[in-house]
């Protein structure tokens, strides 16, 4: 498709202005309609959009008796992240923001009966091969008027210091994620895929004004040069060159916060029973274990007192994480190691807590998830936090280890081999370690996953790896026998194919794929039996482990593939997935049934307020007070979905400033690496937690959860 064209020069168009507090960027009178484009965000979405033609998007200028606005309604069902473009004026190739550092939109919900969610994004040209870009999203409540922020950083051009490897860099320095501001090509308003996030199949909503907000501070000066900016990790593990409130400057910081953070606590829910489940609610038959159960036509956990439950979670309660150093100048020297990574995390919990902070903290982080509504510890949680028995989990058993399949386009490192007999050994193995004995009959395990985010590629691509394995690979002898039992005679497969094959031995030892469009609906069903092997497989070692307790599944991410949604549908209890969103309202996935319960197992908001560099995967405004409200909207929606059981948010601690081991350093924490909380979060979180029972049985938008 048609992408925006290259140019050489830019224009400027408000730098001139940037002495003023606000610059409103776009006056609808004036502007020229055509100027506004349909567009959507496909591989590579997070960076240029494509133009597209579409007469299901559709923007009416409109004349209030408060000042002309932009209607604008997206309901076109076959992009991906659909949206629209805003191109600069008439006799401009750019848009010139780089006088600024914030642009607000000011936005309203114009549906009645869901919420709706928008991305703002700048983006620069590709220049060498590289494109950079900046978004913010949230998601409004029906007919609810709200700012939409963007806080898009700026690379100085004049600046010597590169960082390569990570995911963002700090402000002023040239790098992934800050942009150009005197070169902005477009200016992009856009929502998710319309078939798996909205209940009405399109989005109406108004924009009032698009303005700039808050002058550009100068960057700081060590990023010019690079003998002034390295290192830039202090020994708490914070980016050096700027300051924050909250930000942690001596020793003695830690005690002043544990103990305000102690004097100031309000204690355990008290509608709550010792499980977190709904005290004072109405019951159900209580089993002594947590089970999924229906009740007035929602999706509900019963914990095992027969209180109705929804998992109100956090991910990654653990001791440590290490910060990566891919330059061995990025630390400083006392914080420098020949492995070239650094735990600042645990060291900031020896400063906090004392050297025996491995058994002070798991009591000291439990009653903490209790004083901020949180009733769940999710995946990947260090053991201590679990068998402390103060707050029920999920936790993942190990997958497997076992032979892979063979290397084909889109599955390069082929997958594990679901029909080898080391698959089901090997988990069966990694189940029946001692450390997971705790848990087998814990009423405190609420359930179980295995495997998180597979690799599965598209549609046909285990299938294709089976196929082009050799003739002694278990998947591939599994396949032929497939195409056996279906064609009966090798002739009649070689009709479908429009092969040669002279017996089925000549199919088993052929690696060559064959034609994809002729094999199509073969692989896609052989693709759904690898999907049901592995997913029946999983469910007989969980219930082996702990026959109660509830199968997650895998922790799903993709979509667009429906066999697999149906395959962990037929055997999950509840249907666990990663889903990275600004509103779970209208949230559905092909293939799986709409009566089927599901897990949010992953989610999670971000801003760039507290010396973090990076906001993804869901930006969501300028301050902390923007996240809390966009984790309380993504909430409303998840609490009045009625299949969803609950929604876990990723992550308790944020990622190191320099990135975690693969590169990611996401500003997503509860707390930063000084183990200090994000206030403004957790207080949402525990409104959240006194209210959401309530919120979720009366089952509207127009209830107050807070």
């Amino acid at each position: 498709m048609k992408r925006f064209a290259t140019v050489a020069a830019a224009t400027g168009l408000v730098a001139a202005t940037s002495c003023a507090a606000e610059f409103s960027l776009i006056d609808f009178d004036q502007y020229d309609p055509a100027k506004i484009i349909p567009i959507e965000y496909s591989a590579p979405y997070w960076v240029t959009p494509a133009v597209v033609k579409s007469a299901k998007i559709h923007v009416e200028r409109r004349k209030l008796a408060t000042g002309t606005v932009l209607d604008v309604t997206v309901a076109d069902p076959f992009l991906d992240n659909p949206g629209i473009a805003l191109l600069p004026p008439d006799g401009r190739k750019y848009w010139d923001l780089s006088g600024f550092e914030e642009l607000h939109a000011d936005v309203e919900n114009l549906d009645d009966n869901q919420q709706m969610m928008l991305s703002v994004r700048v983006n620069n040209p590709r220049v060498n091969a590289v494109e950079t870009a900046n978004n913010s999203g949230f998601a409004l409540n029906p007919r609810e008027r709200g700012i939409l922020k963007l806080y898009y950083p700026q690379a100085d051009e004049l600046s010597q210091v590169r960082i390569p490897w990570m995911h963002a860099v700090p402000r002023g320095v040239p790098g992934p994620k800050n942009v150009d501001g005197h070169r902005i090509e477009a200016i992009s308003f856009y929502g998710h895929d319309l078939k798996t996030h909205t209940r009405n199949g399109a989005y109406r909503y108004r924009i009032h004004s698009i303005r700039l907000v808050r002058p550009k501070r100068p960057d700081p000066a060590a990023v010019r040069s690079p003998e002034t900016f390295f290192p830039f990790v202090d020994r708490y593990g914070q980016y050096m060159h700027e300051t924050w409130t909250e930000k942690i400057l001596s020793d003695s910081d830690f005690a002043g916060k544990k103990k305000q953070e102690e004097a100031s606590r309000r204690g355990r829910i008290a509608s709550w029973n010792r499980f977190g489940g709904w005290a004072n609610g109405p019951k159900v038959e209580a089993k002594g274990y947590f089970y999924p159960v229906k009740f007035e036509g929602k999706w509900y956990l019963a914990d095992p007192e027969g209180c109705l439950f929804f998992s109100h979670g956090i991910n990654t309660l653990r001791f440590d994480i290490w910060a990566e150093q891919k330059a061995d100048n990025w630390f400083l020297p006392e914080n420098r190691t020949p492995r070239r990574n650094y735990n600042f995390a645990r060291d900031n919990l020896v400063k906090k807590f004392g050297k025996n902070f491995r058994k002070e903290y798991p009591s000291f982080a439990c009653t903490r998830l209790e004083e901020w509504g949180l009733n769940t510890i999710g995946n990947w949680a260090d053991l201590p936090f679990m068998k402390l028995g103060k707050t029920p989990y999920a936790m993942e058993i190990p997958g497997p280890k076992c032979p892979s399949t063979a290397s084909v386009p889109g599955l390069e490192k082929g997958i594990f081999d679901v029909f080898s007999p080391e698959f089901t050994s090997s988990m069966r193995t990694a189940a029946q370690s001692p450390k997971f004995a705790f848990a087998q009959k814990d009423p405190m395990l609420i359930g179980i996953f295995i495997n998180n985010e597979i690799r599965w590629g598209d549609r046909t691509a285990a299938a294709r790896s089976a196929f082009a394995s050799s003739a002694e690979q278990p998947a591939k002898k599994e396949f032929v026998q497939f195409l056996k039992t279906k064609f009966i005679a090798v002739e009649l497969l070689n009709r479908k194919w429009s092969e040669h094959y002279p017996d089925w031995n000549a199919v088993a030892k052929s690696t060559v794929l064959p034609d994809l469009e002729k094999a199509r609906e073969e692989l896609i069903d052989f693709n759904r039996h690898i999907f049901e092997t592995y997913y029946s497989t999983c469910r007989r070692i969980v219930k082996e482990f702990a026959p109660n307790t509830i199968y997650f599944g895998s922790r799903l991410h993709v979509t667009g593939m429906p066999e697999l949604y149906a395959a962990a549908s037929k055997y999950a209890d509840v249907v666990a997935t990663n889903t990275y969103t600004w509103s779970f309202d209208g949230l559905r996935k092909e293939g799986l049934p709409d009566d089927k319960p599901i897990l949010i197992s992953e989610f999670h908001v971000a801003v760039l307020d507290r010396g973090l560099l990076n906001a993804d995967l869901r930006p969501s405004g300028v301050t902390q007070t923007d996240r809390a409200q966009a984790y309380l909207r993504l909430m409303q929606g998840a609490l009045l979905h009625k299949q969803i059981v609950g929604a876990h948010f990723f992550c308790y601690r944020d990622e190191p400033v320099t990135g975690r081991w693969d590169g990611e350093n996401f500003a997503v924490g509860l707390v930063d690496v000084a183990d200090t909380p994000y206030w403004e979060l957790v207080s949402a979180m525990r409104k959240v937690g006194e209210n959401m029972m309530e919120y979720r049985r009366k089952g509207s938008f127009q209830c107050n959860l807070l």
